[in-house]
């Protein structure tokens, strides 16, 4: 005989009491110790449904509690978040109108840099047309230009080449900065060069004038070096 698993009985018996008679009627011979009647069977029927009703109901108000609870919980959760969310939103406020003002900040900034860069500019000029009547060249202009680069040769991001400092005759190109920050503008200025060579059909002599830069002094040793191999002097004031 195979051993009666009991969790499974008593989970199907309620449901077999109240859909099989003859289970029920069993049962309850079980009990008695007589043959039950089709009275007795409809008595305890009604009494265990009774019972099953009064569970029921007893779950179905304590799930509406649970209900009411999770109900509060959730409302109390979605006013934080709501306060949260306007906190974010007064912060936000605040960052915008920081980064409006640093907007302002940094144009008035560039327009000071600018006020500042062309009379610089104008001396790193006159510095390298004197250097250039030491070396014997007694008639030089050294003028800004502007020139269309219609196929990116210099820039990917715009056809406009500016030239800080131009001569034809000796072929000269000047860049000049106030601060040097990065390599990249050594790049640019000899894409610069060969873009003339290009559109001269000649060769040109560079000179990079930087009042100062962030590099170390190996790091400039390193620039120095590359504007050498390209026919290009850096001179740092």
């Amino acid at each position: 005989m195979n051993r009666i698993n009991i969790d499974e009985l008593l989970e199907i018996l309620p449901k077999l009491i109240r859909e099989n008679d003859t289970v029920k009627g069993a049962i309850i011979s079980a009990l008695s110790g007589v043959v039950a009647t089709h009275e007795d069977v409809v008595e305890l029927t009604r009494a265990m449904d009774k019972r099953f009703e009064a569970m029921q109901k007893s779950m179905d108000e304590r799930f509406e509690a649970m209900d009411k609870r999770f109900e509060a919980m959730q409302k109390s959760m979605d006013e934080r978040f709501e306060a949260i969310d306007k906190r974010f939103e007064r912060v936000d406020r605040r960052f915008d109108h920081l980064e409006f003002q640093n907007k302002e900040m940094k144009s008035i900034l560039e327009n000071i840099q600018q006020s500042l860069e062309r009379p610089f500019e104008q001396f790193g000029r006159n510095v390298i047309i004197k250097l250039l009547k030491s070396e014997g060249y007694e008639k030089i202009s050294l003028e800004p230009q502007k020139l269309k680069d219609p196929e990116f040769f210099v820039s990917d991001n715009t056809t406009e080449v500016e030239i800080d400092g131009l001569s034809l005759d000796p072929p000269i190109i000047v860049e000049i900065t106030s601060i040097l920050r990065t390599k990249n503008k050594i790049d640019i200025f000899l894409r610069k060069k060969k873009f003339l060579e290009k559109s001269y059909e000649i060769e040109f002599r560079g000179f990079f004038l930087a009042a100062s830069s962030e590099f170390s002094s190996e790091e400039m040793a390193d620039i120095a070096v590359k504007l050498r191999e390209n026919n290009c002097e850096l001179i740092n004031l």
